[in-house]
């Protein structure tokens, strides 16, 4: 009985293309199973980036503008171009003793109060007036108690006895309560004691900035 000669050389290729083969499917496995990864971690991070930004929010009272600006409303009397403009349209209106100059850019304004919320209605006054929503950021600060001074400014009912509550004044400007002092000898309306306080602050950092 004749005996058959195995052919090595063909077996070798019959290894090859089966490893071959192999190769190829697990490839193709480990860049699906890579994809798959990859997209279940998309979906976490778009996910995450939908959050609503109020919810991230530690302190409800404080309006924040998209661009993180803090927003204001006040009462405006009148815009100048220069502060002795300003002064000289306060001193023969009786009615502006509490008003206050503030400062935008290279315009002054003259402003009787400075709100959180929409300004409330009243009767008629002698003085044509008009409200607008300001929003007021402190990003560019580098002295924190700048940032707290203007945060606290948001809340409902400022007085000189809220500031004197104030359990460390260390963490706020150093005149702070000097300032408190000086307003309450007029007025201690909130939304006059908010003007006062800020258009101080506004005037002394310029780093505080208005936009409308």
């Amino acid at each position: 009985m004749p005996i058959r000669r195995r052919n090595p050389r063909k077996k070798i290729i019959l290894a090859g293309v089966q490893g071959l083969i192999i190769g190829v499917v697990g490839v193709l496995l480990f860049g699906f199973i890579l994809n798959l990864a990859n997209d279940k971690k998309v979906e976490v991070v778009k996910e995450e980036d939908t959050t609503p930004t109020a919810e991230q929010s530690t302190d409800g009272k404080i309006e924040v503008a998209a661009d993180g600006a803090l927003s204001f409303h006040v009462k405006q009397y009148g815009m100048f171009s220069s502060k002795e403009s300003a002064i000289s349209f306060m001193a023969t209106q009786p009615t502006l003793e509490k008003a206050a100059i503030v400062q935008v850019e290279n315009q002054f304004f003259v402003w009787s109060d400075l709100f959180l919320n929409d300004v409330p209605t009243t009767q008629t006054e002698a003085l044509p007036s008009f409200t607008k929503n300001v929003f007021v950021s402190t990003s560019g600060c580098e002295d924190p108690k700048v940032k707290k001074l203007v945060n606290i400014l948001q809340e409902d009912n400022i007085s000189k006895s809220f500031f004197e509550s104030i359990a460390k004044k260390e963490d706020y400007p150093d005149d702070l309560m000097t300032i408190v002092q000086a307003v309450s000898a007029f007025s201690d309306v909130s939304s006059v004691m908010r003007l006062h306080v800020f258009s101080h602050y506004v005037e002394k950092n310029n780093c505080v900035k208005l936009n409308f």
